[in-house]
């Protein structure tokens, strides 16, 4: 009955000191507890014994904070890397300044055309750019023996849509997409030559304080690239088809068109940007 007695008593103690021990893993603690036994003999000596405690389950911090679709507060990994799910919509915009356009039309001009344009695009979903752009040209053109003095602004509205495979944190993007552009040009035409019956042969007429406003629509295609951080390089090629192609009655309409380029029915235009990602 006393060897009985003292193997419980020891027991019990043992089980209350490791369950006043904090756990804090989740493999099950164990570990040897000697006991008096009493051999074939009758001596009492220590055996190991062997106790096992089950540890609760702790709660791990979590993996993935879960971004908001609205405010574009992504998904991110422990180590901090973004994830751009599908489910988060707005992931930043770009700011964008084109050099191509005014340094190449000042060296073709030679200086007689000072053209400045800017883009602003969102990016939506990985694949989907929403775009404005926007611009203003001084303008002195020639063309049919006549003198165009003019300045104006521009604006298109369009949508590019990136080619490339969805990746968690690249800004890089081959897009292909459309504009409607619209022009507006207040220009005074000089020295035009007119032929017909009423001022004759050869008759030159000045047309002063004229405001006209042309609408295109363009198919263009171009890349951008992530540099250094947040900023930005690319370009776009432009196909561009006038829509407005005929005058008013008495109206001559001018040579040049801001954001379009010499009056035709199609033109062709080239941008280089250098921007920013906020």
């Amino acid at each position: 009955m006393r060897r009985v007695l003292g193997i419980v008593i020891v027991l019990v103690a043992a089980l209350s000191a490791y369950a006043d021990e904090p756990v804090d893993t989740l493999v099950a603690k164990q570990d040897t507890l000697q006991v008096l036994v009493g051999d074939s003999a009758g001596v009492m000596v220590l055996a190991d014994t062997i106790v096992e405690v089950d540890a609760p389950a702790v709660k791990q911090d979590t993996v993935e904070e879960k971004g908001n679709i609205l405010t574009g507060q992504y998904e991110r990994l422990k180590d901090g890397t973004r994830i751009y799910a599908d489910t988060v919509i707005y992931q930043g915009m770009n700011l964008k300044l084109d050099l191509a356009t005014t340094i190449l039309e000042a060296a073709i001009s030679k200086g007689n055309i000072l053209s400045f344009e800017a883009a602003w695009n969102i990016r939506l979903k990985q694949r989907y750019y929403p775009t404005l752009e926007g611009g203003y040209v001084n303008a002195k053109a020639s063309a049919d023996g006549g003198v165009q003095e003019s300045e104006g602004g521009f604006i298109r509205v369009g949508l590019d849509i990136n080619g490339l495979k969805k990746h968690p944190e690249r800004l890089n993007a081959a897009m292909v997409g459309i504009r409607i552009g619209t022009g507006l040009t207040n220009y005074d035409l000089l020295g035009v030559e007119l032929n017909d019956s009423y001022w004759g042969k050869g008759k030159k007429v000045d047309f002063m304080n004229q405001f006209r406003a042309d609408c295109w629509g363009e198919v263009v295609a171009g890349c951008q690239v992530q540099v250094w951080e947040g900023f930005q390089m690319g370009w776009y090629v432009r196909f561009k088809i006038l829509f407005t192609r005929t005058a008013k009655d008495g109206q001559v309409m001018p040579y040049y068109i801001p954001g379009f380029g010499y009056r035709d029915e199609t033109n062709w235009g080239v941008n280089y940007y250098i921007g920013y990602k906020f």
